[in-house]
């Protein structure tokens, strides 16, 4: 086994980072119906019966500066480094980073009464969090996924973190309950790619570079499924394997005042790592450890080495299941004309983050245009826009979660600035595009042909579910 263990967090997103589209949140649109199950994405009278993207990707095109992470890491090892914890962080600080990219999404309108909509999806996720110490941590990267170890954007065993990355094939549906009430629910199976998991106890290092040896103590726990190769090739990334499964459930309220209200419990599931996972821990108390290598090889591939020599020692292959992200959101908005504003709160179920942001929507036509304010409970503000063309069968959106992180990271990449070695400048572009096809969904008034309008003898489905509660008559 070509062992990457120590901290090896952050495989994927490592290499490109998101957060939720809030500007996308009761826009209407097919991602909007697909995040938010009980939506609606068809209007009558104008959309047409199937909407998809048609295999064009929601993408989240993001980047980070990288920085020179590599001499970093060669000085280190050569000038000599020393650092010790034991217990917890003086300063804690966390990192997090989530991508979410529908490959295929295919939604149909299925039945008027009630405004019946079921859809089909494929969506890539990846979930990050690390802690950290901000005093004696060091941000630093490498530049892909073999030699993501010891130091990746933290300084050597000074974070614990967790990271885990899969497909999500999903079957969505929604109906009216009536005339003011909506549900819908997504039900999904998961496929994992890849998880890592790390979290040291106590770590020491000392690295004397002129003697090509280091004094290390450090007690560890770790859990991990990754390729063999730590290569994401095509057979890697196919799903069908390390199976699990996910539920979201959604609602929505108007009032009589046009105060609409919107509620959801977003991805509660588990996934089920196979048999050729790994669960370990090491304690180990040692002086003088060399660094080996062949001649001439960099020294921060030495010291990976010897750290995996260590992580080697105890080891045991077999399977584990670890729980998906969930999260609970909750919107309140209301339309003022051209102007529709609204909060959104959001807090993951199983750890303490939390988030507010405002969408301010400006609209005219079938262009709007939105301004996102956002602070979350890590104590960091986003400022994200957005802009969007929707008509009843078209929708193009093109926006970024951060504009100030956007920019500087922009900047740094025009004026070629690699010499910085925290690299932690962010940038973040999504957009997307879908379409609707096929016969106008026309209201009964105006029908030329409408799907399951004949139905006359259908009952809700949600009424069947909660009709075990009532009396029988």
């Amino acid at each position: 086994m070509r062992a990457r263990i120590v901290t090896l967090i952050l495989i994927i997103s490592s290499l490109s980072a998101s957060s939720q589209q809030y500007a996308l949140f009761n826009s209407k649109t097919l991602f909007d119906s697909f995040e938010n199950p009980a939506q609606k994405s068809f209007v009558l009278d104008s959309s047409r019966q199937f909407a998809s993207n048609f295999l064009i990707p929601y993408l989240d095109i993001s980047s980070i500066n990288k920085g020179n992470s590599n001499i970093a890491i060669r000085n280190l090892v050569k000038q000599g480094y020393s650092q010790t914890r034991i217990g917890p962080f003086e300063n804690p600080q966390t990192a997090r980073e989530n991508i979410n990219i529908y490959l295929l999404n295919i939604r149909l309108f299925k039945y008027h009464k009630f405004h019946s909509e079921m859809g089909f999806s494929w969506q890539l996720k990846s979930e990050s969090t690390i802690d950290y110490d901000e005093n004696i941590s060091k941000g630093l990267f490498y530049d892909s996924f073999s030699k993501f170890v010891t130091v990746p954007r933290i300084n050597v065993f000074n974070n614990n973190g967790r990271l885990q990355s899969y497909h999500q094939i999903s079957f969505t549906y929604r109906e009216n309950y009536n005339k003011r009430w909506a549900l819908g629910t997504k039900i999904s199976l998961l496929s994992g790619l890849g998880y890592a998991e790390f979290k040291a106890d106590k770590s020491a290092v000392r690295i004397n570079g002129a003697a090509n040896t280091m004094d290390i103590a450090m007690a560890a726990t770790y859990r991990l499924n990754y390729p063999e190769d730590t290569e994401f090739n095509f057979k890697n990334a196919l799903p069908f394997k390390n199976f699990g499964a996910s539920v979201t459930l959604g609602t929505t309220y108007t009032t009589k005042s046009g105060i609409f209200l919107m509620g959801n419990i977003k991805d509660l599931g588990f996934i089920r790592w196979g048999k050729n996972s790994y669960t370990g821990y090491f304690d180990v108390a040692r002086t003088g450890v060399p660094l080996l290598g062949n001649e001439g090889e960099p020294e921060e591939d030495k010291l990976q080495k010897a750290l995996e020599r260590f992580a080697k020692d105890n080891i045991e292959e077999k399977s584990f299941i670890t729980a998906t992200n969930g999260r609970a959101d909750f919107l309140i908005s209301k339309t003022f004309g051209p102007y529709t504003p609204n909060l959104i709160l959001t807090k993951n179920i199983f750890d303490k983050f939390g988030e507010a942001a405002l969408v301010n929507t400006i609209k005219s036509g079938n262009i709007s245009f939105s301004v996102v304010p956002s602070y979350n409970t890590d104590k960091n503000f986003r400022l994200g826009m957005q802009g969007m063309y929707q008509t009843p069968n078209f929708e193009m959106f093109l926006g970024t979660n951060d504009l100030i992180q956007t920019y500087y990271a922009s900047k740094d990449i025009v004026n070629n600035n690699t010499t910085r070695e925290t690299g932690y400048n962010r940038g973040s572009i999504y957009l997307g595009m879908a379409f609707k096809i096929g016969y106008i969904v026309e209201h009964p008034m105006n029908m030329s042909w409408m799907p399951g309008i004949n139905d006359k003898d259908r009952t809700s489905f949600f009424s069947k579910i909660f009709g075990i509660f009532k009396k029988k008559k």
